[in-house]
């Protein structure tokens, strides 16, 4: 990791430390939020997912190395054409607690379709598809070898509702934005630099979607992250956004009090 980068991220936690207040939704008026943030945000963990953590257990302890190709910000490691998949495991996937954060978010939510940007191993792909098995979890990585890795964890989990994709995140996402009947959950987790990240989501507000709800990863892995996610804020088609320490949410179409709320949960 670049030693620019580390005391960005040294910096904006302390920033987060100081601000967050709300835990369990406390002093949140908006009912919609404060809902959301007592009872999924801080809610129960959904049963039978006990197994995408025995994959992890597995997969962090593989050698075998893959030849792959970065199209985003680069790794928290640094760069490098080759890495192992324990490696990959180890610094790219979402960690447990957000992953089960990502299944109750979708449980919530019950939307019929979900889009990833940034497969990685399968670990997220995974929670969002096992815990709505009903809805398609459609899920782009710019790495052919890490998206076959992927599929196959997907397949030795016996989960038959997750499609991944290789290619370019800017390319697939207008392709798949209308396939969600009006509504969509978004799960944006592969590209670390603010101006793409702002190009997402842009193409998601403007995409004429009822309703939308974007949990943003890595929003204070630098200064440029973090900035982007404040400029997205200033949208006024955003009616909630939550920041959860590295995990930002906005909720997008929805009739309800506006508010920004800066919760004490750390992901």
């Amino acid at each position: 990791m670049k030693p620019a980068i580390l005391i960005d991220q040294i910096i904006l936690s302390i920033r987060f430390l100081a601000r967050a207040r709300h835990r369990q939704g406390r002093g949140v008026h908006p009912p919609f939020a404060h809902k959301f943030i007592r009872e999924v945000v801080f809610g129960k963990d959904l049963p039978g997912l006990e197994g995408i953590e025995d994959l992890r257990g597995i997969l962090r302890g593989n050698r075998e190395t893959l030849k792959i190709s970065d199209l985003g910000a680069g790794s928290r490691q640094g760069p490098g054409e080759r890495r192992s998949i324990r490696n990959l495991v180890k610094y790219t996937a979402v960690n447990a607690k957000k992953g089960r954060l990502l299944a109750r978010i979708a449980r919530y939510l019950q939307f019929p379709v979900m889009i990833e940007l940034g497969t990685g191993t399968g670990i997220s792909s995974l929670y969002l598809g096992m815990s709505c098995p009903q809805a398609r979890v459609l899920s782009c990585e710019g790495s052919p070898a890490i998206a076959a890795l992927a599929r196959q964890n997907i397949r030795q989990m016996q989960v038959s509702n997750i499609e991944v994709c290789d290619g370019v995140f800017l390319e697939w996402l207008p392709r798949v934005l209308n396939q969600g009947a009006g509504e969509l959950f978004v799960f944006l987790d592969g590209d670390h630099r603010g101006e793409r990240l702002l190009q997402y989501c842009d193409m998601i507000i403007d995409s004429g979607l009822t309703r939308a709800v974007v949990v943003l990863d890595d929003i204070h892995w630098s200064g440029d992250m973090n900035l982007a996610w404040k400029t997205l804020l200033k949208r006024s088609e955003i009616s909630l956004s939550l920041e959860l320490y590295n995990t930002g949410i906005f909720f997008y179409g929805y009739d309800i009090q506006k508010g920004h709320f800066v919760i004490n949960y750390y992901t």
